[in-house]
């Protein structure tokens, strides 16, 4: 009596989550598009993947992309994925879906910074989640990935669930409005208001009740088999495992109507069976389709029940995944079966559970530029040569300081990494120091984790790195900075740096070396405003400490480590002498420490501000400016 009463108690908990399934999904379609952690025009290809009841989500999605916004998609299995990456990953974008972040999915987030771009689409929280999970999602976050997410969070006392599946889906839409908006296509997708996709959900019961007149209770008892057509039948995947799931029957077959006389009738046409048509009202021919295979069933041995679909294109998977739940929760009760008891249960661990071992760590990507010479890769015979013919150092400063919610610490020094390995690309002889992580960033340091030095201590550093550097026999040192904090510092120390550079270079019998460094903030910030006037971006948006020029430079460089849904507008101020802003602290000034909007941010704007840099930082190299 305890069992069955558990029994029924579990069908009446199904009941109850499938009756809030209209309100949870009116609520999905009408969430807004989520932040994108990459730009959808700059990738090569998009692929999509999940597992169990998220691949069906997956392949929605890169149906949309493909079919509606002719963008190059493709749903990858997530099989494909153990170790993470595909050859080329670096050029595409990776869109994973799973409701429980579970083990087996997480061998596809296993290596984010692989790709040009990855995004998450799950239910899980931080506070939901155990402490497993909430490592990974933080882990995620901190290398760049985004993360969007849809309701309920915890739906697994049962193995069949009936509100994930439909608010998954509903994901998916939304991750597509997001690509069409990106290319601005978004008339090219169907639309179907959230309210009435709401109201046929919650019209199911009686839809089903119409599709059931007149057939026998005893053709339900019979195996299942699913009829589609239009090339809608691979995006029924979810539909055959809410059967298997929910009835603990073997997964039932999805036959294409066009399809079926080549094989698949020949193999049923002596079974016992019950067909069901997922019928939709915009499928071209489809009912001549139905009509002609009617002909072909034996109505002593087939039942053929017809489950229509209203609402346009892709969104009659909404009616049909609750049309499958409706009749899914009447066989149950029919067949007295206990959703919370299956099967198995517990002895799958060694497949479900089987996951990476802990959240990855991966080393940080390090732009480079092919063929520029880094000091820090080289052995030092193949330095000496070099020094033998007269080479160039080039010498980085960067800083380790905030830049607002949305850029982290290391920006300046990633960019003058990128900077001093394309300034190497382009002066003959030239050699790559190591970006100096930091820097004079006092106008920062009321912001937790910047790091900041004197410039006296800054002033000290430099002096032993130029002696260093000048008793080699470089012929020429050149210093710049990415971080607007260090040039006065460094402008103010260079008549000792080049005494310096002269004593060193005398003491061990060999010519000092020329010194020449760039510390023209004001004329560098003028070149970048020009490229973002020509490209339509306002001086107060481009801004000047994470607005959209770092925003977009970091889109070029490390698209992975922007956190897009912290993207919004600073402090807006068009002004050209900044001192006063930033000095004594910007957090004064600007709260959340940026000045400009990154929210216009774009990685082909990026590469112009990078290439106008270069030519700033070239022209100062090869003129031997010496302020």
């Amino acid at each position: 009596m305890r069992e069955a009463r558990s029994a029924a108690e579990a069908r009446a908990r199904l009941r109850e989550r499938f009756a809030e399934v209209p309100a949870l999904l009116e609520r999905a379609l009408a969430a807004p598009p989520p932040a994108l952690p990459f730009d959808p025009r700059a990738v090569r290809r998009v692929r999509t993947t999940g597992i169990g009841a998220s691949e069906s989500h997956a392949r929605a999605l890169a149906w949309l992309l493909a079919e509606r916004l002719g963008i190059d998609a493709h749903y990858t299995a997530a099989g494909a994925l153990l170790s993470g990456r595909l050859p080329g990953c670096e050029r595409d974008a990776l869109v994973v879906f799973s409701q429980g972040l579970s083990p087996n999915a997480r061998f596809a987030l296993s290596a984010p910074r692989a790709w040009k771009g990855l995004l998450l689409v799950t239910a899980s929280t931080r506070q939901g989640a155990g402490p497993e999970r909430a490592a990974w999602l933080d882990t995620l976050e901190v290398a760049g990935a985004g993360i969007a997410r849809f309701e309920p969070e915890n739906e697994y006392d049962s193995l069949v669930r009936v509100q994930g599946p439909l608010t998954g889906l509903a994901a998916a839409f939304t991750v597509a409005r997001a690509f069409s908006r990106a290319h601005g296509r978004e008339s090219a997708l169907e639309w179907a208001p959230p309210a009435e996709v709401a109201a046929r959900i919650a019209a199911s019961e009686q839809a089903l009740d119409a599709a059931l007149a007149g057939v026998e209770p005893a053709a339900l008892a019979r195996p299942l088999v699913l009829l589609a057509s239009g090339g809608y039948t691979p995006l029924t995947g979810n539909l055959r495992l809410k059967l298997l799931e929910g009835l603990l029957v073997p997964l039932p077959p999805a036959w294409d109507l066009l399809e079926f006389a080549h094989g698949p009738f020949q193999q049923c046409f002596e079974d016992t069976l019950c067909f069901l048509a997922l019928t939709r009202g915009d499928a071209p021919d489809e009912a001549l389709w139905l009509s002609r295979l009617r002909e072909l069933l034996d109505p002593t041995r087939h039942a053929l029940v017809t489950l229509p679909a209203t609402l346009p294109g892709l969104y009659a998977l909404f009616e049909h995944d609750a049309l499958l739940d409706a009749l899914l929760l009447r066989l149950q009760e029919a067949r007295d079966l206990d959703p919370s008891s299956w099967p198995g249960r517990g002895r799958d661990a060694p497949l479900f559970q089987a996951s990476p071992s802990a959240p990855f760590r991966e080393a940080p990507e390090l732009p480079s530029h092919p063929g520029a010479p880094d000091l820090a890769a080289l052995a030092w015979p193949e330095l000496a040569r070099s020094l033998a013919r007269g080479a160039t150092a080039v010498v980085p400063l960067g800083a380790t300081e905030q830049h607002g919610p949305h850029l982290p610490f290391a920006t300046d020094t990633w960019i003058a990494d990128a900077l001093a390995a394309r300034v190497c690309a382009r002066v003959p002889g030239a050699v790559a120091l190591p970006a100096l992580a930091f820097g004079c960033s006092s106008e920062h340091a009321d912001f937790p984790g910047t790091l900041s030095l004197r410039a006296g201590t800054l002033a000290e550093l430099l002096a032993d790195l130029v002696a260093s550097l000048a008793r080699h026999g470089f012929s020429r040192l050149f210093l710049f900075s990415a971080h607007g904090g260090n040039a006065g510092p460094l402008r103010a120390a260079l008549p000792r740096l080049r005494r310096t550079a002269a004593a060193a270079a005398a003491a061990h019998g060999v010519a000092a070396p020329r010194l020449v460094a760039h510390t023209d903030l004001t004329g560098l910030t003028a070149a970048l405003q020009r490229v973002a006037a020509e490209e339509g971006i306002a001086p107060e948006a481009a801004g000047h400490h994470a607005g959209e020029i770092e925003a977009s430079l970091l889109l070029a460089l490390r698209p992975g480590a922007l956190r897009r849904d912290a993207f919004a507008a600073g402090r807006l101020d068009p002004r050209t002498e900044t001192q006063d802003l930033f000095y004594p602290s910007l957090r004064d000034n600007a709260p959340t420490g940026t000045v400009g909007d990154p929210r216009p941010a774009d990685a082909a704007r990026g590469a112009r501000y990078l290439e106008a840099w270069v030519d700033e930082l070239v022209a100062c190299c090869l003129r031997g400016d010496e302020p």
